[in-house]
């Protein structure tokens, strides 16, 4: 009875894993006009000990993912639309459960077909989070204190932008316009002013220019690479500069089977005046609908 179980679950899974072979669960479903690159993906690690000699500390970690790059083309212009949903956790024995990921971020561009390759774009931007995030610290006994910071739809920032896009070929795109990013916060002031004292605001318009570079390479069926460098200056001056620097090397084990190395770096004055970092190694299950 376990041998023929076994025998099918490892059929179930050839089908299924021929399936995504083809290129996509939902491969055929869209118009002839539209091409999409969709991907889920859901990772687990865990590490228990018990009476363990050796140093080790009990912990787990999920993160689950969706990417969507959706793009439809006509001959006045082209629609694009970029989702990435990220959320994940981490506990570890003695500090407890931590965020390991939270992200909502949704882009997108109407590029019109002016000439081959320079092109007038216009586009929003939305971009928050799930969960409720925590800055921890301790009391003078050693006890943990859990401060919120920052919450689901706070803050949220709006991007409007509109500009001139040079798009050579599928695997490099360069994108120079005229941005209003609007950050709004009700409950953590990310949209205070600071030089205003006597009150506290809830939205802030900030006028400026905007900067996104975009490269994209597949060095083989099962290597890709993608980097995505974007900038903002407010035009209060140089030292108002925002940026934003994502790099994600994919390995495809087998079309069920991920690996994924990137590395994030994050400059935003409101949020804190050193340059941020974050660098990640990912394994785990991946669902490619397109």
């Amino acid at each position: 009875m376990k041998k023929s179980i076994k025998m099918l679950s490892i059929a179930a899974l050839a089908c299924v894993t021929s399936a995504f072979a083809e290129g996509g669960m939902f491969e055929g479903a869209l118009p002839e006009n539209w091409t999409a690159d969709v991907v889920a993906a859901v990772k687990y690690t865990r590490l228990h000990y018990s009476n363990w000699a050796e140093d080790g500390t009990s912990s787990y970690t999920w993160l689950v993912t969706y990417d969507a790059d959706v793009v439809g083309k006509w001959s006045i212009a082209n629609w694009r639309n970029l989702i990435d949903l990220d959320l994940g956790q981490t506990w570890t024995d003695g500090l407890g459960k931590r965020k390991s990921a939270d992200k909502i971020f949704w882009e997108s561009m109407v590029d019109f077909n002016t000439s081959e390759h320079l092109k007038p774009y216009a586009g929003l931007r939305y971009e928050t989070q799930f969960l409720t995030g925590y800055n921890y610290s301790e009391d003078e006994d050693g006890n943990e204190i859990k401060t919120a910071v920052s919450c689901f739809m706070d803050p949220v920032y709006f991007t409007q932008v509109a500009g001139l896009a040079y798009l050579p070929n599928d695997n490099f795109s360069q994108r120079l316009g005229f941005a209003n990013r609007v950050t709004v916060s009700h409950g953590y002031g990310y949209a205070d002013d600071k030089d205003t004292e006597d009150e506290i605001e809830e939205v802030k318009d900030e006028p400026g220019l905007e900067s996104i570079t975009e490269f994209k390479y597949a060095f083989s069926d099962i290597l890709n690479f993608k980097t995505r460098l974007w900038a903002f200056i407010n035009f209060k001056g140089r030292d108002e500069i925002d940026g934003k620097w994502e790099n994600l090397l994919t390995v495809s084990i087998n079309p069920l089977l991920e690996l994924q190395v990137g590395f994030d770096m994050v400059y935003d004055k409101d949020l804190d005046k050193d340059t941020q970092y974050k660098d990640m190694i990912l394994f785990g299950l991946t669902w490619r609908w397109f």
